[in-house]
């Protein structure tokens, strides 16, 4: 394990000047404050720098709002090691050609542009239309009077209404001449946006496993759907004993391979929804990989068993604006959002802040120490496959304890280690699959 952080994460502001509906700073329940990052507290990371492989200035807010942006930029590069990068994602609706030299001169190597809208469009809205395309120019052109190389991507919150739009969105990736398409699950900041979200939150083994047993039902001239009112009946035919008898082979089965059956969940399944966004991812990475784009995916639904942290793995920390220190995106600020159909309040996970202690003495005390060992071991409960819902500490009506294996890291209900979300510096790189 590194003594050092070789991934940092720094909230340079939580300010913005967009009011995204899928992002939960707008949604009621946020607790992570408004404001830039001092320079001070920015100036406290210095001797990281040193140690980081790479430097991602994001989070909560939009980076180009901050005065000493370029100087963040700059500092970092001054102290980095010759191999490390230094980043950020931004809206671009900020950029300016003299802003894109100045990021350039500054040290800057890579930046994603998020978009949304549908392949016509690409922007942010009405009268935004085309951002991303500009923002790519503007930093290209700025790269290339100052002769500095930067890797140029853009981030894609797919959703239920924008889903069909992927494959255009490759082509249109590809025709900008982009390094980097990286696409990611929405995460609901209310039921209200429920209905958008395409993840499936029941583990891929779970869902086929259900899927044989649907046809040997519908054989019975039921549906799995029946069961509960099934069992609810005093006076049952025979062929409704038979699907009781079905159900609790599955039970069985499911039991003697060790999966977690969350049958409401499952019944509700829309296998066709499923299938269909399948076939857009194939037809997405057969047409990036045709234009030699690195195409970054999220999973249709969560893995069976190898469920990891990209934070962790890549030894990172997550600084907020205040210099609070995090161990990932996740558990970085106070906020509510949806969670598996309920309601749920994430309660920040802090283990010092740099403004007191220094980053290196945090990294390595003993409770971030163990913290990123347990996270690592992955062995958390897996809450997306769990038929009793979630849990008054995964719901966070109390802050976590411990999940009902004894696991003592909210890690079971985390939406990047289930691949439902990702961002630059923490995705996997998929296109090899």
């Amino acid at each position: 394990m590194s003594d050092f952080p070789r991934t940092l994460f720094v909230e340079t502001t939580t300010r913005c000047n967009l009011a995204c509906p899928m992002c939960v700073k707008n949604a009621p329940g946020w607790r992570g404050g408004e404001g830039h990052m001092a320079w001070e507290v920015f100036e406290r990371l210095e001797p990281a720098f040193a140690h980081a492989q790479t430097v991602i200035l994001n989070g909560m807010g939009e980076p180009l709002l901050h005065p000493d942006l370029p100087r963040m930029i700059a500092l970092t590069k001054a102290r980095q090691p010759k191999d490390g990068w230094c980043g950020l994602q931004t809206n671009g609706l900020l950029l300016t050609e003299a802003r894109a030299q100045e990021l350039v001169l500054a040290g800057l190597e890579a930046c994603c542009l998020s978009v949304d809208g549908d392949a016509a469009s690409f922007g942010h809205g009405p009268g935004q239309e085309g951002t991303a395309a500009r923002g790519v120019s503007l930093l290209r052109a700025a790269a290339a009077r100052c002769g500095r190389n930067i890797r140029l991507g853009a981030e894609f919150v797919l959703m239920k209404s924008n889903a069909a739009g992927l494959p255009g969105l490759v082509d249109w990736a590809a025709e900008l001449g982009l390094d980097f398409l990286l696409v990611t699950h929405m995460l609901p900041a209310g039921p209200a946006q429920e209905g958008e979200a395409l993840f499936h939150p029941c583990s891929s083994a779970a869902i086929a496993y259900f899927a044989r047993f649907q046809p040997r039902a519908e054989a019975l001239g039921f549906g799995l759907s029946e069961l509960a009112r099934t069992a609810m009946k005093y006076n049952r035919n025979a062929a409704e004993e038979a699907l009781l008898d079905l159900a609790r082979e599955m039970r069985q089965g499911a039991l003697a391979e060790g999966l977690w059956l969350d049958m409401e969940r499952l019944v509700r399944t829309d296998f066709a929804q499923l299938d269909e966004l399948a076939g857009l991812f194939a037809l997405a990475r057969r047409r990036a990989a045709a234009a030699g784009l690195d195409l970054r995916l999220p999973e249709l639904s969560a893995p069976d068993t190898d469920r990891r942290c990209a934070f962790v793995e890549g030894n990172a920390a997550c600084i907020d604006w205040l210099g609070n220190v995090s161990p990932c995106q996740f558990l970085w600020h106070g906020y509510a959002c949806s969670l598996y159909g309920e309601s749920k309040r994430v309660h920040p996970t802090q283990f010092g802040n740099i403004c007191a202690t220094p980053l290196a003495d945090i990294w390595r005390a003993p409770e971030f120490r163990v913290f990123r060992e347990l996270a690592r071991a992955g062995e958390y409960a897996p809450c997306g496959d769990c038929s009793t819902g979630l849990c008054s500490d995964i719901r966070g009506d109390v802050p976590f304890e411990r999940d009902c294996l004894g696991v003592t890291v909210p890690c079971g209900h985390c939406p990047w280690a289930v691949g439902q979300l990702m961002c630059l510096g923490s995705e996997p790189n998929q296109n090899a699959r």
